[in-house]
Protein backbone atom coordinates (compact mmCIF):
# COMPACT_ATOMS: atom_id res chain seq x y z
CA UNK A 1 0.00 0.00 0.00
CA UNK A 2 1.12 3.56 -0.76
CA UNK A 3 -0.21 6.68 0.97
CA UNK A 4 0.45 10.33 0.18
CA UNK A 5 -0.40 12.96 2.80
CA UNK A 6 -1.32 16.57 2.10
CA UNK A 7 -0.40 18.65 5.15
CA UNK A 8 -1.03 22.34 5.78
CA UNK A 9 2.37 22.69 7.49
CA UNK A 10 4.93 20.77 9.54
CA UNK A 11 6.49 23.72 11.33
CA UNK A 12 6.40 24.22 14.28
CA UNK A 13 6.29 20.51 15.10
CA UNK A 14 3.45 20.64 17.66
CA UNK A 15 -0.08 19.26 17.84
CA UNK A 16 -1.39 18.27 14.43
CA UNK A 17 2.08 18.49 12.90
CA UNK A 18 3.55 16.15 15.48
CA UNK A 19 0.57 13.82 15.03
CA UNK A 20 1.23 13.69 11.27
CA UNK A 21 4.88 12.70 11.71
CA UNK A 22 4.01 10.02 14.26
CA UNK A 23 1.30 8.59 12.01
CA UNK A 24 3.53 8.51 8.92
CA UNK A 25 6.19 6.64 10.87
CA UNK A 26 3.59 4.23 12.28
CA UNK A 27 2.37 3.47 8.76
CA UNK A 28 5.92 2.88 7.56
CA UNK A 29 6.30 0.34 10.36
CA UNK A 30 3.23 -1.40 8.90
CA UNK A 31 5.04 -1.72 5.55
CA UNK A 32 3.21 1.21 3.93
CA UNK A 33 5.12 3.41 1.48
CA UNK A 34 4.52 6.95 2.75
CA UNK A 35 5.13 10.39 1.24
CA UNK A 36 3.76 13.88 1.84
CA UNK A 37 3.33 17.33 0.36
CA UNK A 38 3.38 20.29 2.75
CA UNK A 39 1.62 23.48 1.65
CA UNK A 40 3.29 26.08 3.86
CA UNK A 41 6.67 26.85 5.37
CA UNK A 42 9.70 24.62 5.35
CA UNK A 43 10.34 21.08 6.55
CA UNK A 44 11.84 20.92 10.06
CA UNK A 45 15.06 18.97 10.64
CA UNK A 46 15.01 15.42 11.88
CA UNK A 47 12.59 14.05 9.27
CA UNK A 48 15.13 12.44 6.95
CA UNK A 49 13.34 9.09 7.33
CA UNK A 50 10.26 10.54 5.60
CA UNK A 51 9.74 11.51 1.93
CA UNK A 52 8.34 15.03 2.19
CA UNK A 53 8.24 17.93 -0.28
CA UNK A 54 6.88 21.43 0.26
CA UNK A 55 5.10 23.98 -1.91
CA UNK A 56 6.67 26.71 0.23
CA UNK A 57 3.53 28.86 0.41
CA UNK A 58 2.77 31.44 3.09
CA UNK A 59 0.35 30.92 5.94
CA UNK A 60 -2.38 33.40 4.95
CA UNK A 61 -5.81 32.12 3.99
CA UNK A 62 -5.01 32.88 0.33
CA UNK A 63 -2.80 29.78 0.31
CA UNK A 64 -5.99 27.73 -0.09
CA UNK A 65 -6.26 29.09 -3.62
CA UNK A 66 -2.54 29.39 -4.31
CA UNK A 67 -2.02 25.72 -3.48
CA UNK A 68 -4.54 24.33 -5.97
CA UNK A 69 -2.54 24.54 -9.26
CA UNK A 70 0.73 23.02 -7.96
CA UNK A 71 -1.19 20.52 -5.88
CA UNK A 72 -3.24 19.50 -8.91
CA UNK A 73 -0.05 18.69 -10.79
CA UNK A 74 1.43 16.87 -7.81
CA UNK A 75 -1.59 14.74 -6.92
CA UNK A 76 -2.70 13.88 -10.43
CA UNK A 77 0.77 12.58 -11.23
CA UNK A 78 0.63 10.07 -8.40
CA UNK A 79 0.09 6.44 -9.44
CA UNK A 80 -3.54 5.37 -9.38
CA UNK A 81 -3.04 3.01 -6.45
CA UNK A 82 -1.77 5.74 -4.07
CA UNK A 83 -4.24 6.69 -1.34
CA UNK A 84 -4.39 10.44 -0.67
CA UNK A 85 -4.94 11.68 2.90
CA UNK A 86 -5.48 15.42 3.52
CA UNK A 87 -5.01 16.68 7.08
CA UNK A 88 -7.52 19.24 8.36
CA UNK A 89 -9.66 21.76 6.49
CA UNK A 90 -6.60 23.77 5.47
CA UNK A 91 -5.34 20.80 3.44
CA UNK A 92 -8.65 19.08 2.58
CA UNK A 93 -10.14 22.03 0.71
CA UNK A 94 -7.19 22.59 -1.69
CA UNK A 95 -6.76 18.82 -2.09
CA UNK A 96 -10.45 18.43 -2.97
CA UNK A 97 -10.24 21.32 -5.46
CA UNK A 98 -7.07 19.89 -6.99
CA UNK A 99 -8.70 16.49 -7.50
CA UNK A 100 -12.07 17.82 -8.73
CA UNK A 101 -13.02 16.24 -12.05
CA UNK A 102 -10.16 13.73 -11.96
CA UNK A 103 -12.22 10.80 -10.69
CA UNK A 104 -9.86 10.40 -7.73
CA UNK A 105 -11.05 10.66 -4.14
CA UNK A 106 -9.24 11.38 -0.92
CA UNK A 107 -9.51 10.73 2.81
CA UNK A 108 -9.90 13.68 5.16
CA UNK A 109 -8.06 13.49 8.49
CA UNK A 110 -9.81 15.80 10.94
CA UNK A 111 -8.36 16.98 14.25
CA UNK A 112 -10.14 20.06 15.50
CA UNK A 113 -13.69 20.43 14.22
CA UNK A 114 -15.51 20.92 17.50
CA UNK A 115 -18.48 23.13 18.46
CA UNK A 116 -16.40 25.62 20.47
CA UNK A 117 -13.80 25.90 17.73
CA UNK A 118 -16.55 26.74 15.25
CA UNK A 119 -17.99 29.30 17.65
CA UNK A 120 -14.68 31.05 18.33
CA UNK A 121 -13.08 30.97 14.86
CA UNK A 122 -14.90 32.61 11.94
CA UNK A 123 -12.38 31.26 9.42
CA UNK A 124 -13.01 27.68 10.53
CA UNK A 125 -16.78 28.21 10.22
CA UNK A 126 -16.29 29.47 6.66
CA UNK A 127 -14.01 26.60 5.68
CA UNK A 128 -16.39 24.05 7.23
CA UNK A 129 -19.24 25.39 5.08
CA UNK A 130 -17.10 25.14 1.95
CA UNK A 131 -16.07 21.60 2.84
CA UNK A 132 -19.72 20.50 2.59
CA UNK A 133 -19.68 21.16 -1.16
CA UNK A 134 -20.19 17.82 -2.89
CA UNK A 135 -17.22 18.21 -5.21
CA UNK A 136 -14.87 18.88 -2.29
CA UNK A 137 -16.09 16.28 0.19
CA UNK A 138 -13.73 13.40 1.02
CA UNK A 139 -14.61 9.78 0.49
CA UNK A 140 -14.01 9.16 4.20
CA UNK A 141 -13.21 11.34 7.21
CA UNK A 142 -10.96 9.88 9.89
CA UNK A 143 -11.50 11.81 13.13
CA UNK A 144 -9.03 11.74 16.00
CA UNK A 145 -11.81 11.75 18.62
CA UNK A 146 -15.48 10.88 18.89
CA UNK A 147 -16.21 14.54 19.61
CA UNK A 148 -14.73 15.54 16.26
CA UNK A 149 -16.57 12.68 14.54
CA UNK A 150 -19.91 13.89 15.96
CA UNK A 151 -19.25 17.43 14.73
CA UNK A 152 -18.36 16.21 11.23
CA UNK A 153 -21.58 14.17 11.04
CA UNK A 154 -23.62 17.18 12.14
CA UNK A 155 -21.98 19.46 9.59
CA UNK A 156 -22.09 16.98 6.71
CA UNK A 157 -24.97 14.49 7.08
CA UNK A 158 -24.28 11.30 5.18
CA UNK A 159 -20.52 11.73 5.31
CA UNK A 160 -18.67 8.49 6.09
CA UNK A 161 -16.75 9.04 9.35
CA UNK A 162 -14.46 6.81 11.39
CA UNK A 163 -12.66 7.54 14.69
CA UNK A 164 -9.00 6.57 15.03
CA UNK A 165 -6.96 8.26 17.78
CA UNK A 166 -3.55 9.76 17.28
CA UNK A 167 -0.33 7.84 17.84
CA UNK A 168 1.45 8.04 21.19
CA UNK A 169 4.77 6.17 21.32
CA UNK A 170 4.86 4.09 24.52
CA UNK A 171 6.95 5.28 27.46
CA UNK A 172 7.84 3.60 30.75
CA UNK A 173 5.35 3.91 33.55
CA UNK A 174 5.85 6.87 35.90
CA UNK A 175 4.01 6.67 39.24
CA UNK A 176 2.13 9.71 40.53
CA UNK A 177 3.65 12.12 43.00
CA UNK A 178 2.12 13.36 46.19
CA UNK A 179 1.80 17.10 46.74
CA UNK A 180 5.32 18.02 47.82
CA UNK A 181 4.59 21.15 49.85
CA UNK A 182 1.14 21.76 51.28
CA UNK A 183 2.13 25.35 52.05
CA UNK A 184 2.75 26.12 48.36
CA UNK A 185 0.74 24.12 45.85
CA UNK A 186 1.92 24.63 42.27
CA UNK A 187 -0.39 24.55 39.26
CA UNK A 188 0.90 24.78 35.71
CA UNK A 189 -0.78 25.50 32.40
CA UNK A 190 0.78 25.44 28.95
CA UNK A 191 -0.51 26.58 25.58
CA UNK A 192 -1.00 29.51 23.24
CA UNK A 193 -2.59 32.58 24.77
CA UNK A 194 -5.72 32.55 22.61
CA UNK A 195 -9.37 32.99 23.65
CA UNK A 196 -10.29 29.37 23.02
CA UNK A 197 -7.54 28.22 25.41
CA UNK A 198 -9.34 30.13 28.18
CA UNK A 199 -6.36 31.20 30.30
CA UNK A 200 -8.59 33.94 31.71
CA UNK A 201 -10.69 31.13 33.17
CA UNK A 202 -7.56 29.65 34.76
CA UNK A 203 -6.78 32.98 36.44
CA UNK A 204 -10.36 33.35 37.63
CA UNK A 205 -10.22 29.83 39.08
CA UNK A 206 -6.95 30.65 40.85
CA UNK A 207 -8.56 33.72 42.42
CA UNK A 208 -11.11 31.41 44.06
CA UNK A 209 -8.43 29.16 45.55
CA UNK A 210 -6.60 29.74 48.85
CA UNK A 211 -3.55 32.00 48.76
CA UNK A 212 -1.05 29.11 48.92
CA UNK A 213 -2.04 27.98 45.40
CA UNK A 214 0.25 29.38 42.70
CA UNK A 215 -0.03 29.20 38.90
CA UNK A 216 2.81 29.03 36.36
CA UNK A 217 1.77 29.88 32.80
CA UNK A 218 3.96 28.67 29.94
CA UNK A 219 3.03 30.18 26.59
CA UNK A 220 2.57 33.34 24.59
CA UNK A 221 0.15 34.81 22.13
CA UNK A 222 -2.41 37.49 21.36
CA UNK A 223 -3.82 37.56 24.90
CA UNK A 224 -0.51 38.08 26.67
CA UNK A 225 -1.18 41.67 27.79
CA UNK A 226 -4.80 40.88 28.61
CA UNK A 227 -3.74 38.03 30.89
CA UNK A 228 -1.14 40.14 32.70
CA UNK A 229 -3.76 42.85 33.25
CA UNK A 230 -6.35 40.32 34.41
CA UNK A 231 -3.91 38.75 36.89
CA UNK A 232 -3.16 42.17 38.31
CA UNK A 233 -6.85 43.13 38.53
CA UNK A 234 -7.60 39.89 40.40
CA UNK A 235 -4.80 40.53 42.87
CA UNK A 236 -2.78 37.56 41.62
CA UNK A 237 0.50 39.27 40.76
CA UNK A 238 2.29 37.45 43.58
CA UNK A 239 0.65 34.09 42.80
CA UNK A 240 1.31 33.87 39.05
CA UNK A 241 4.47 33.34 37.03
CA UNK A 242 4.46 34.04 33.28
CA UNK A 243 7.30 32.17 31.60
CA UNK A 244 6.63 33.02 27.96
CA UNK A 245 7.08 30.40 25.27
CA UNK A 246 8.82 27.30 26.62
CA UNK A 247 10.24 24.75 24.11
CA UNK A 248 9.99 21.81 26.52
CA UNK A 249 7.52 21.51 29.40
CA UNK A 250 8.91 18.30 30.93
CA UNK A 251 10.70 20.20 33.67
CA UNK A 252 7.58 22.17 34.57
CA UNK A 253 5.48 19.01 34.74
CA UNK A 254 8.03 17.37 37.00
CA UNK A 255 7.83 20.26 39.49
CA UNK A 256 4.06 20.90 39.46
CA UNK A 257 1.29 19.38 41.58
CA UNK A 258 -1.52 19.68 38.99
CA UNK A 259 -1.79 20.48 35.29
CA UNK A 260 -4.57 23.04 34.95
CA UNK A 261 -6.20 22.69 31.54
CA UNK A 262 -8.89 25.37 31.07
CA UNK A 263 -9.22 25.03 27.27
CA UNK A 264 -12.75 25.14 25.84
CA UNK A 265 -11.73 23.04 22.82
CA UNK A 266 -8.90 20.56 22.33
CA UNK A 267 -7.73 18.98 19.10
CA UNK A 268 -6.61 15.76 20.76
CA UNK A 269 -4.83 16.43 24.02
CA UNK A 270 -1.09 15.79 23.68
CA UNK A 271 -0.44 18.13 26.63
CA UNK A 272 -2.78 16.03 28.78
CA UNK A 273 -0.97 12.86 27.77
CA UNK A 274 2.41 14.41 28.54
CA UNK A 275 1.17 15.18 32.05
CA UNK A 276 -0.03 11.60 32.52
CA UNK A 277 3.34 10.28 31.34
CA UNK A 278 5.02 12.50 33.96
CA UNK A 279 2.83 11.21 36.81
CA UNK A 280 0.90 14.49 37.02
CA UNK A 281 -2.91 14.61 37.39
CA UNK A 282 -5.00 17.03 35.32
CA UNK A 283 -7.89 19.35 36.17
CA UNK A 284 -9.86 20.22 33.02
CA UNK A 285 -13.18 21.41 31.69
CA UNK A 286 -15.79 18.84 30.57
CA UNK A 287 -15.53 19.57 26.84
CA UNK A 288 -15.47 17.25 23.80
CA UNK A 289 -12.20 15.36 23.17
CA UNK A 290 -10.94 16.19 26.68
CA UNK A 291 -13.76 14.13 28.19
CA UNK A 292 -12.49 11.15 26.16
CA UNK A 293 -9.01 11.54 27.66
CA UNK A 294 -9.90 11.93 31.35
CA UNK A 295 -9.83 9.54 33.15
CA UNK A 296 -9.46 6.77 30.53
CA UNK A 297 -5.98 7.77 29.35
CA UNK A 298 -5.19 10.64 31.70
CA UNK A 299 -5.75 10.49 35.47
CA UNK A 300 -7.52 13.60 36.68
CA UNK A 301 -10.86 15.26 37.26
CA UNK A 302 -13.27 16.95 34.86
CA UNK A 303 -14.94 19.99 36.39
CA UNK A 304 -18.69 19.74 36.93
CA UNK A 305 -19.22 22.53 34.39
CA UNK A 306 -17.13 25.10 32.51
CA UNK A 307 -17.20 27.81 35.19
CA UNK A 308 -14.06 29.02 37.04
CA UNK A 309 -15.68 27.91 40.32
CA UNK A 310 -16.09 24.34 39.04
CA UNK A 311 -12.50 24.30 37.78
CA UNK A 312 -11.24 25.56 41.15
CA UNK A 313 -13.24 22.84 42.90
CA UNK A 314 -11.63 20.19 40.67
CA UNK A 315 -8.19 21.50 41.67
CA UNK A 316 -9.07 21.30 45.36
CA UNK A 317 -10.23 17.72 44.98
CA UNK A 318 -7.07 16.77 43.04
CA UNK A 319 -4.85 18.20 45.75
CA UNK A 320 -6.92 16.57 48.51
CA UNK A 321 -8.46 13.19 49.14
CA UNK A 322 -9.49 12.60 45.49
CA UNK A 323 -5.96 12.69 44.09
CA UNK A 324 -5.50 9.76 41.64
CA UNK A 325 -3.64 6.77 42.99
CA UNK A 326 -0.91 4.55 41.59
CA UNK A 327 -3.66 2.14 40.50
CA UNK A 328 -5.39 4.94 38.55
CA UNK A 329 -2.15 5.85 36.78
CA UNK A 330 -1.36 2.22 35.99
CA UNK A 331 -4.81 1.68 34.49
CA UNK A 332 -4.49 4.79 32.31
CA UNK A 333 -0.98 3.74 31.24
CA UNK A 334 -2.25 0.32 30.10
CA UNK A 335 -5.13 1.98 28.24
CA UNK A 336 -2.72 4.29 26.40
CA UNK A 337 -0.48 1.40 25.43
CA UNK A 338 -3.42 -0.58 24.10
CA UNK A 339 -5.23 2.14 22.13
CA UNK A 340 -2.57 4.69 21.14
CA UNK A 341 0.37 2.40 20.40
CA UNK A 342 1.87 3.05 16.94
CA UNK A 343 1.32 -0.55 15.82
CA UNK A 344 -2.37 -0.50 16.79
CA UNK A 345 -3.10 2.92 15.29
CA UNK A 346 -1.16 2.04 12.14
CA UNK A 347 -3.08 -1.23 11.80
CA UNK A 348 -6.41 0.58 12.09
CA UNK A 349 -5.39 3.13 9.45
CA UNK A 350 -4.32 0.40 7.02
CA UNK A 351 -7.67 -1.33 7.56
CA UNK A 352 -9.55 1.92 6.94
CA UNK A 353 -7.61 2.78 3.78
CA UNK A 354 -8.25 -0.66 2.34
Amino acid sequence: MRVHFVLAQLEPLYGMERAAVLLMRALQEQGVEVSATVLSRSIPPGLDDLTVDTLGLGTRITRLLEAVPPLRRRLRNLPADVRIVASGLWASLPAGAALAGSGRRFVGWEHSLLPERLRFDRRVRTLARLARTNGLRPQLVVAVSDGVARTVRQLAPGQSVLTIPNVLPPKPFVPPREVADRERITLVTAGAFRPIKNHVGALEALALLPAHYHLTLAGDGAERELLHERASALGLAGRTTFLGRVPQVAGLLAEADVLLHPSRAETFGFSLLEAAEAGLPVAALPVPAVDEMIPTFVPGILARDTSPAALADAVVRLTGDQRPTVTDFEKAWHNRRAALDPAEVGRRWVEALR
